[in-house]
């Protein structure tokens, strides 16, 4: 009887070994990584006026409303999705009249070197 007590003991303490060690893997780290995005740009505009100094700011407008404060889980098919639609609407409005380029870039919170552009819009 002791030895059945002892070996449920040991398989026991096996196991809760084994469970704390895979609960703390590497997706759990990864889960927790937080991103910042952003838009920037240079646009010129021949007939739109005083609009180009506004369409940056509309990306800017539409990461905020996929993120909310800026920082996120990583959701880069969300923010390229508002941004397309940004884009699109940019395009139907101002044509051929604006030139330049936007792109939207992606940070990880903590790591000054990870800034990288997830999406590039040619005007």
């Amino acid at each position: 009887m002791k030895n059945l007590v002892m070996t449920f003991a040991t398989v026991l303490c096996c196991v809760m070994i084994s469970t704390m060690f895979t609960s703390c893997g590497k997706d759990e780290v990864e889960s927790n990584e937080y991103y910042y995005y952003r838009a920037n740009g240079s646009l010129d505009g021949t007939n739109s006026g005083i609009g180009t100094m506004f369409m940056i700011s509309d990306y800017t407008t539409a990461i905020q409303s996929v993120v909310g404060d800026q920082l996120t889980k990583k959701d880069d098919a969300n923010v390229i999705k508002a941004c397309d639609a940004v884009y699109a609407a940019h395009q139907a409005k101002y044509g051929t009249s604006v030139t330049g380029k936007v792109w939207i870039y992606r940070k990880k919170l903590d790591d000054d070197n990870s800034e990288t552009t997830i999406k590039e819009y040619k005007y």
